[in-house]
């Protein structure tokens, strides 16, 4: 059967049919499940993690249930313990569905979208209406496919790992010597963040930046950090999935682990062109980028952050966190796939860079409503009141001022699976996994090995002419002006502290 008549659980995409695909079920009635395997190597952590799922219709009904039941089939009583959590029961019911769904904010019908009549009029049918689902779905006050909260991460993910497998990684050292890592399942042995549902989910605020875990296979103790930061090693995957009915899966040959990048300033990068591997490169860098932070003024335009690679790494994924303050923890912010242009590279050397954004994110609320937040109208009178549930969204006050970047580079076999996106999960020339016959197995095994490098953005408005160029307190990002137009900024002119080398064309 050809891949393009299946339709994968991909984790982290979290896709959704619009075509009503149970109308075509006898296409799939002879289809097998399959596994996925993602086996990283995570030098930078000193560690390794592997995920092994299982491969799921997307029209199975037992594991897309459209039932809200993150928390159990359990009494009301035990229902009402949980926070944020919802009986779905009668009240003749003992036990029933307690999960997440919220039946004042949730219930938007299959399509998710909640409708909207403009002006009124009841007909649905004026510019920027959005009428009720047709099968009577929306406000129907029970829980229903493709609603938000429904079928959620946490409810599908521990259906889909395969914790029966043996698995392990070999190491051989340059010297020929081998060595054994066993792994070992653990229910939440990692995380991704997911934006919980604010209706258009764009720019949530902290509260609204959910964690999600999973399981996966992780090192047993007798694997030291050591084990997997041998860059001159090879490493060998092996995974015994019998208990479950897949066999033996085997990475098809070893693989190497990847060097990180090397953070560098505008001024390291004539020296480093002529650099041939990557110890000069670190020797070359002027940023101490373990223990330093980079600094850029609030407006300024053209900053950039900058690292160093030794060709032939010249693809990266990019991701960029923010810091919560309140809960002291950085969360995700957003990522991207990451390419050194030609004209960067020189000799053995690639040279890459991301503009940074040079202003502050809104994360916080105001722990208020406010007019076009959603609410729970629980007394149904069109408006929100005092104790009413509703989704706050950020206070228009931006706040947040500390992120870091993560730049990751990958062995060729896990660059091959990230950046070969329009192949199949087991096309040969993604996929470096093998069954028993020598078939491929959807996944990869490889590594990716990553550098950080902390900034902060400095709002220099704020200081006056004693601070402003106090570089314990603005980092020699700030310079005073005793007289200048802000137009068409704003409308100002006279002394102020602004960002070093400002220009009104941030406003432009």
């Amino acid at each position: 059967m050809k891949k393009y008549h299946l339709l994968l659980l991909i984790i982290l995409l979290g896709c959704r049919q619009e075509l009503d695909i149970s109308e075509f079920s006898f296409n799939f009635s002879s289809y097998v499940p399959e596994l996925r395997i993602e086996a990283l190597i995570l030098p930078h952590d000193a560690t390794a993690i592997v995920r092994i799922d299982k491969s799921f219709l997307i029209n199975d009904t037992e594991l897309y249930d459209c039932r809200d039941n993150d928390f159990g089939y359990i009494s009301e009583d035990s229902c009402q313990t949980i926070d944020g959590a919802f009986w779905h029961g009668d009240e003749n019911d003992m036990v029933a569905d307690c999960g997440d769904w919220n039946p004042f904010i949730h219930d938007l019908g299959s399509d998710g979208i909640e409708s909207t009549d403009n002006n009124s009029d009841g007909d649905y049918e004026d510019f920027g209406d959005i009428a009720p689902d047709e099968d009577g779905t929306e406000n129907n006050g029970i829980p229903d496919c493709d609603e938000p909260n429904m079928d959620s991460y946490t409810e599908i993910l521990p259906s889909i790992h395969d914790s029966t497998c043996t698995v392990s990684i070999i190491k051989t050292s340059i010297d020929g010597t081998e060595d054994l890592c066993s792994f070992f399942f653990e229910d939440a042995a990692g995380y991704f963040f997911n934006n919980m549902y604010t209706g258009d989910k764009s720019n949530p605020i902290f509260d609204n930046i959910e964690t999600v875990t999973y399981g996966a296979y992780i090192p047993d103790s007798n694997c030291g950090e050591d084990y997997w930061t041998d860059y001159s090693a090879e490493y060998s995957f092996y995974a015994d999935c019998s208990a479950s009915g897949f066999g033996i899966i085997e990475s098809e040959e070893p693989i190497t682990i990847s060097k990180p990048v090397v953070f560098i300033s505008e001024n390291d990068v004539e020296d480093i062109k002529s650099c041939d591997d990557y110890d000069c490169l670190v020797s070359s860098t002027s940023i101490n980028f373990q223990e330093d932070s980079l600094y850029f003024g609030r407006y300024s335009l053209d900053q950039k952050i900058r690292w160093a690679s030794i060709l032939p790494d010249v693809t990266f994924q990019v991701v960029q966190y923010m810091f919560d303050r309140g809960n002291n923890e950085y969360k995700y912010y957003h990522s991207h796939a990451g390419f050194s242009p030609p004209e960067f590279q020189f000799n053995d050397v690639a040279i890459s860079e991301e503009t940074i954004v040079t202003e502050f994110y809104d994360g916080e609320g105001n722990g208020e409503w406010d007019d076009e937040e959603i609410y729970a109208d629980e007394n149904e009178n069109g408006q929100w009141d005092e104790g009413e549930y509703f989704i706050d969204t950020g206070d228009a006050i931006p706040e947040v001022d500390t992120y870091y970047y993560e730049i990751f580079t990958f062995s060729d076999s896990y660059r091959n699976y990230y950046f070969h996106y329009q192949l199949y999960l087991d096309d040969p020339e993604r996929t470096n996994l093998r069954d028993e016959e020598s078939n491929p197995v959807m996944g990869a095994f490889g590594s990716m090995t990553s550098e950080k490098i902390h900034f902060r953005i400095i709002d220099c408005t704020i200081h006056g002419p004693s601070d402003c160029e106090n570089t314990e307190i603005t980092k020699s990002v700030c310079e005073w002006n005793e007289n200048i137009s802000l137009q068409p900024c704003v409308d100002y002119e006279g002394p102020i502290c602004l960002p070093v080398d400002f220009s009104t064309e941030y406003c432009e």
